[in-house]
């Protein structure tokens, strides 16, 4: 995220930007961490396998011509051996040398996409068959189809597979002349209760910042039903602090793959670099994503941190519909109505889906009783996109981030869903909603940092007051934002952003170190938790609270301490560790609803849906090392009712605690559910 300059630390007014002008929050920090320092493979049979329970279906294929293995005349080069002319990011050997991947799933249905890429295209584009298995060798294919592959999508293929089971596992693979792609794995959704759904919960993945071994081991897992992605999923420039990795290494910003996007083709073609990552290709092989974006997913405008000298006389035409057709194209996201309704298109699956206005992204993923998921997007009504956004569910003059289409959208889907009984609501968040301040050393008590819904309190407000519920509208409970954009680990509680109401109303227990070790050596008490709940038997004392938030760092954008090695060049890691330590107690000193905050480590979060709780965990990795352990950093719990006589402590719904306070141990989560993971490629070499 970034943002406009302010005049001091004491007072300034906060404004979006676009990018590469103007103070930013790691500039924000750097005061802060100076005041803190100082004082304070298969073969071409189309009818591969059997299928026992009889005819595949109506969605089966006739709709194309069969595929002849001369499509292609000349043969493919080998991975590695690629004409020199040929310079364009892949992973896997053509033709299908971006994987496979899946998103969006319903209890029925699921979007299947890949790749065609080749030295040169036929005109009439290349003629692709998908095929969907109940077992990892594709011996039981029990829905098929055919799609031709066009430049129109930049030769991805979508394909909305139609007429499975609900919470079943299922694999799939892509075919064209004598040549298959991996095979993926994927599951649909629920459509009864069950026991657990598991989630991991991404953000903020940079590829030049991190080794990316979260994704690896997201990968790894075999019980996940859905990886959830809160944006800026691909990134548009290198960040000046975070020079980790480079293509070919060539760290040239006249490089266009280290540098801004100019255009259409440039911006598709950061997804082929983020594609051609092992560990983000095998993450997306082995489980379905839903994905929104932000800001370095969206923005058309040129800006890097790096300088950067271009040829004369080149410019950018990128545009916003450009970077969002892009998201469209190479994420397998299903799109929805132009009319606002958040509700989906459904296209035959001999069609590709493409949307109607690519610039829609929210929409909803309904996964039974136990849960729904939601997509929400608080970016493109910033003002630097140049929308007109309708805020007339506001006072006159005040600004929206959502969107009175979008809030009455969300809302109407909470209330429904509180109607008939959904435990959880999971919101696909962009950025921190909870408010956040810290106190300020050189003046006023308290000082609003640059977060984005800081400059939108009343329609944030509004919201939570909502989910609160009033006289006249009953409460919506269970809602848990799953958020990114903080680049730390925060788990907190979400009021409103009254400070009053937090000192009179709300009530909770001083902030302690954790006994957690973090990644290194060095990060020892990693982070700060709550010593208690500060609820007695019977009474309530953070009734205030009316949803959870839990945003589980980056998977690789640094957190404070990397802003602190800019701010203190040459300074060990240890006092990075410290400075990040003394930033975080005083956040949670001034922000009574945040219950747990770690801003070192980075990775990905595991969320286990439960009917009676809610269990939230960190998982960090060392950014900088390839293979890096996964490691257990925190874990906190939710719980779907009150129990208010509980001994020795009382539970509430609408709180988030570390697991101890409440008597549990911190281990791992887990599900008796797993199915086995797909086939690894034989041969991986990203260039």
């Amino acid at each position: 995220m970034c943002f406009q300059s302010f005049p001091g630390f004491g007072q300034y007014k906060l404004e979006e930007r676009s990018k590469g002008d103007g103070m930013k929050r790691r500039d924000v920090l750097k005061v802060m961490a100076a005041s803190t320092l100082v004082g304070c493979g298969g073969g071409d049979d189309l009818l591969v396998g059997t299928n026992p329970g009889g005819p595949v279906g109506p969605s089966d294929p006739g709709t194309g011509s069969p595929v002849s293995s001369n499509e292609f005349e000349q043969a493919l080069p080998q991975p590695g051996f690629e004409p020199a002319s040929f310079d364009f990011p892949m992973v896997l050997a053509m033709p299908f040398a971006h994987g496979v991947a899946s998103g969006d799933p319903l209890a029925d249905r699921v979007i299947l996409w890949t790749r065609i890429t080749l030295p040169e295209y036929p005109p009439q584009g290349v003629q692709v068959r998908w095929l969907v298995s109940t077992t990892a060798d594709m011996q039981n294919v029990v829905r098929r189809g055919t799609q031709r592959v066009v430049a129109e999508h930049d030769y991805t293929l979508k394909v909305d597979a139609q007429g499975l089971q609900p919470a079943t596992t299922y694999y799939y693979q892509f075919k064209t002349g004598p040549h298959s792609s991996i095979v993926g794995r994927t599951r649909t959704a629920p459509a009864d209760m069950v026991s657990a759904i598991r989630l991991a919960v991404v953000s903020c993945s940079s590829y030049w910042s991190s080794t990316w071994s979260g994704y690896g081991a997201i990968a790894k897992r075999e019980d996940l039903d859905l990886v959830i992605h809160c944006g800026d999923y691909i990134y548009d420039f290198v960040d000046e602090d975070e020079q980790v990795r480079a293509r070919r290494d060539i760290e040239d910003t006249t490089y266009v793959d280290y540098r801004d996007w100019l255009n259409i083709d440039e911006c598709r073609r950061r997804y082929a670099l983020f594609r051609s990552d092992p560990n983000l290709m095998a993450a997306h092989q082995q489980h379905p994503w839903f994905i929104t974006w932000d800001n370095h997913d969206i923005d058309p405008g040129f800006g890097n941190e790096l300088p950067t000298t271009l040829p004369e006389g080149v410019e950018s035409t990128c545009t916003l519909l450009d970077t969002t057709r892009a998201f469209w194209e190479w994420t397998p996201s299903r799109p929805v109505k132009a009319d606002g309704s958040g509700e989906f298109i459904f296209y035959p699956d001999t069609e590709y889906p493409a949307p109607v206005d690519p610039l829609l992204v929210y929409r909803s993923l309904n996964f039974g009783p136990l849960a729904s998921i939601r997509a929400l997007d608080t970016q493109s009504y910033l003002p630097g996109y140049g929308l007109q956004a309708d805020a007339s569910h506001l006072p006159e003059g005040t600004p929206t981030l959502f969107g009175k289409t979008q809030f009455d959208w969300l809302l109407s889907q909470l209330r429904k869903d509180e109607t008939e009984g959904v435990v959880w609501k999971v919101l696909n968040n962009q950025t921190w909603i909870a408010p956040w301040v810290v106190p300020n050393v050189v003046g006023s008590p308290v000082v609003p940092l640059p977060v984005r819904w800081n400059d939108y309190n009343t329609e944030r407000n509004l919201l939570i007051s909502q989910l609160r519920g009033t006289a006249d509208v009953p409460s919506v409970n269970g809602t848990v934002f799953v958020s990114g954009d903080m680049h730390g680990n925060w788990i907190s509680d979400v009021v409103e952003d009254d400070q009053t109401a937090l000192l009179n109303q709300y009530q909770v227990a001083p902030p302690l170190p954790t006994l957690r070790q973090g990644t290194s050596p060095e990060n020892i008490a990693a982070g700060f938790q709550r010593a208690a709940t500060a609820n007695l038997p019977g009474v309530n004392l953070r009734a205030a609270s009316a949803a959870i938030e839990f945003a589980p760092s980056s998977m690789g954008r640094g957190g404070a301490d990397e802003i602190v090695a800019n701010a203190l060049p040459g300074s060990p890691f240890a006092v990075h560790v410290a400075a990040s330590r003394a930033i975080e107690a005083a956040t949670m000193l001034g922000n009574k609803h945040v219950q747990f905050m770690e801003w070192v480590e980075h990775g990905y979060g595991i969320v286990q849906l439960e009917q009676d709780k809610a269990v939230f965990e960190c998982w960090w990795q060392n950014k900088l090392q390839d293979n890096a352990p996964d490691v257990l950093g925190v874990q906190m719990v939710s719980f779907a009712n009150d129990e208010p006589t509980r001994l020795p402590t009382p539970r509430f719904k609408n709180q988030v605690d570390s697991v101890t306070l409440h008597g549990m141990p911190v281990q791992p989560s887990s599900s008796s559910r797993a199915a086995p993971l797909a086939p690894m490629p034989a041969q991986i070499l990203a260039r």
